[in-house]
This record gives structure tokens, sequence and C-alpha cells, in this order.
């Protein structure tokens, strides 16, 4: 049996049972974070429950709320599709395209932009984890893994072999 709640709505779920708060519980939570007063009553338990099965995302108004409410930022729950360009990133910090590094990688020609490259797509894999489909990212991450691997077997500085140990975990 799958969950076909968004991955928000799983999150505010998991995070409410975390502190095995009911949902009355989690909404007087949320009235100690708001910066002015939420609806009385049942209207707001209602209002969780619906946030909470997925039917409705939370506005932009509750959004900052719900996150100060499990001591978290606003993005780690309701994470915004599609606002990072990975290569773009890559080729403003090491002056490289993904071809080039994959050429200097098996070229054995590893520099500080080669292994700034690296850390800037790893953590791009493990940044966009909420907004990508779970297959696409773990074939990506299992060839970045293998390439990053590949870089033990080569001449590296200690501080350069740190680095490929890290980037590999």
């Amino acid at each position: 049996m799958s969950d076909e709640r968004p991955a928000w709505a799983r999150r505010l779920a998991s995070e409410r049972d975390a502190r095995q708060w009911s949902q009355a519980e989690v909404v007087a939570a949320l009235r100690a974070h708001s910066p002015k007063p939420l609806p009385e009553g049942s209207s707001m338990v209602r209002q969780w429950k619906r946030w909470e099965s997925g039917e409705v995302m939370p506005s932009d108004f509750y959004q900052p709320i719900i996150a100060a409410t499990f001591g978290t930022v606003t993005h780690a729950i309701f994470p915004v599709a599609g606002q990072r360009d990975g290569n773009a990133e890559i080729v403003a910090a090491s002056g490289m395209e993904t071809l080039d590094i994959l050429s200097r990688l098996q070229a054995s020609d590893v520099d500080n932009a080669t292994l700034e490259a690296l850390r800037i797509t790893t953590d791009r894999l493990c940044s966009e984890y909420p907004y990508l489909p779970g297959a696409q990212l773990a074939t990506e991450g299992r060839q970045w893994l293998k390439r990053v691997a590949g870089l033990q077997s080569q001449r590296l500085t200690l501080a350069q072999h740190r680095e490929v140990l890290t980037l590999s975990g």
C-alpha cells in the first residue's frame, strides 16, 4: 500500500507523530508560534486534518508557523521545486561543465576546481530528493558515486583523499 499524499503532508503527520501530539495538540502548538490569533474552535483542527491528508497545501501564512512549530525552516517541509540549477552552480564554482569534470576525472587531472565541482554536485544530489523522482535521483547518485570512488585509486594528496572519502560517504 503506497501513500499517495504529497511529501509535505506525510512530513506533517510524521512530525506530529514523532512528538506524540494529537491533532488538537499540534493546533495548540501552532497558536503559540503564530504572530497573530488563529481561528478558534474546531475549524483549525479540521484545517490541520486537510493539510495532513494532502487535500490542500497550507498557505504562505501558515507554512512558516508550521515550520517554527516543528523547529525547522519552511523549505525543509515545503521545498520549492526547480530553484537550483546544478550545472550553473558547477560552472560558477569551477569554470567547468559536467563533461569537463568527467574528462578531468578520466585523465587523472584532479585539482581543487574538480573537487569543488564534485562538492557542488554531491550537495545538489543530497538536496534534490524532495522534488525529484527517487529512481532518477538514485541512478544519478550511483553514477556519481562510481566516478567519485574512482578517484580513490588516483594519485591524491592526503587532503584530497580525505575529501574524496567524504564525498563518497
